[in-house]
């Protein structure tokens, strides 16, 4: 079967079955449960660690960027 026709194929059977379309109980239930509370914190955490591998690389290339341009100013003269 085609690519093409496979995934509005697979998209119309999920649609079909709306039971599995739902999220999970801890997204539904208590906000105020500890199971919520655990995954609200795992999120915030799974957040601050690739927002400071992203800093840290964007950072990196800023550097080696910037180190790269008075490299090449300096051997222009």
């Amino acid at each position: 079967m085609n690519r093409i026709f496979q995934i509005p194929l697979l998209l119309f059977i999920l649609a079909l079955t709306p039971d599995n379309l739902f999220g999970c109980a801890t997204c539904f239930g208590d906000p105020s449960a500890p199971a919520a509370q655990g995954m609200n914190w795992a999120i915030i955490t799974l957040l601050g660690v690739t927002g400071g591998v992203l800093g840290g690389v964007t950072h990196t290339i800023m550097t080696i960027r910037k180190k790269t341009k008075k490299f090449n100013q300096l051997n222009k003269r």
